[in-house]
């Protein structure tokens, strides 16, 4: 499951459980900076990613 690769950031979290509880559990601000890169999010990797660069960019 870490590995499949979905369309985007949309139907990352609708059909990944695991990612959307992690998705969840970031603050808004992580979440809304992580939206604008939606179709660049496919994976639970990148995702992870994503949000540790918003978190380190303070973004």
């Amino acid at each position: 499951m870490f590995g499949k690769e979905y369309r985007d950031l949309a139907d990352l979290l609708l059909n990944n459980a695991r990612a959307q509880n992690f998705y969840k559990g970031l603050p808004d601000e992580i979440q809304q900076t992580i939206s604008h890169s939606s179709s660049e999010i496919t994976t639970m990797k990148s995702l992870r990613h994503f949000a540790k660069t918003a978190q380190k960019t303070g973004r």
